[in-house]
């Protein structure tokens, strides 16, 4: 009886068996890798394909409905206008932005230690809580003419606004981050004797920068937002002066310029807040 030896060719190597049988798989198993791009970058291309969507739709309208200039313009006669006289939007954005960032940071200092008062004095948040909610209630903006008479027409009136419109997210976030704590992590602190100091600064205060950060994405853009509100009463440069003196023009394209840059500033500031928040608080970037 005659069998014949097996030949190679029925016989596939270790190599045939792990490669893949076809150019289509080898992409499908690469691939992937390739195409993945990382977070921050995917999240970035999202937000300008929605913006730049906005912008299409918005110049589509205006273009298809033939709106009267005097009514609406498009973006694309918003950024001609940016495009005319960068200069002058820079200047005025700078001033906007010192304004916005000198009241935010008075906002959130006071607003942090009034936040920690109402908590860890209890006698005091009893008075002074609903005195805060009612002064919080007030329009702002019939708070900004007390404001020029106090500091003037200059620079600080307008600090004041912002600070005042920042000032309350931080006062509730940074109350609300405490009384968050876990009983749990209080039992820990107490079974080891540790004091009242070192339970704020180890453990309560760390549990509750998340809450903080929240109160400050918050008050960033309400601050710029403040800041316009103190030009337009009591201003001689900014983004609510360029605002006022092209509404008094009928000036639609410098009006949509300006607030362009307003979005844009407050976007900047509340992204570089986000930044600054995964930098100190790194165990929360895993959290979806």
């Amino acid at each position: 009886m005659n069998t014949a030896p097996p030949t190679s060719a029925a016989v596939p190597d270790a190599q045939s068996i792990a490669a893949p049988s076809s150019l289509t798989e080898t992409l499908a198993v690469v691939s992937p890798q390739r195409r993945a791009l990382p977070e921050g970058v995917s999240k970035a291309v999202k937000a300008v394909v929605g913006m730049l969507g906005i912008f299409a739709i918005w110049e589509l309208i205006v273009r298809v409905f033939n709106i009267p200039s005097y009514l609406l313009v498009g973006p694309l006669a918003a950024f001609e206008k940016l495009g005319e006289q960068p200069g002058y939007f820079a200047h005025h954005a700078w001033v906007t932005v010192q304004e916005a960032l000198a009241g935010f940071g008075l906002g959130v200092g006071l607003g942090i230690v009034c936040g920690a008062v109402l908590f860890y004095i209890p006698p005091v948040r009893h008075f002074l809580y609903p005195a805060l909610i009612a002064v919080d209630t007030i329009p702002k903006v019939a708070l900004a003419p007390l404001f020029i008479v106090w500091f003037g027409f200059g620079f600080e009136s307008k600090v004041f606004v912002a600070m005042a419109i920042a000032f309350f997210p931080l006062v509730i976030n940074t109350f609300d981050g405490l009384s968050a704590v876990p009983n749990e992590l209080k039992e820990l602190a107490r079974i080891n004797n540790a004091s009242a100091f070192m339970r704020m600064r180890k453990i309560e205060f760390w549990y509750a920068l998340p809450s903080i950060f929240s109160g400050a994405k918050i008050s960033i853009s309400l601050a710029v937002g403040g800041a316009v509100v103190g030009e337009f009463i009591a201003g001689t440069d900014g983004l609510g002066q360029v605002i006022l003196r092209a509404n008094a023009q009928s000036d639609l394209a410098t009006m949509f310029a300006a607030f362009m840059v307003l979005a844009a500033i407050s976007l900047l500031l509340f992204y570089l807040i986000t930044l600054l928040s995964q930098r100190l608080l790194p165990w929360r970037n895993h959290v979806k």
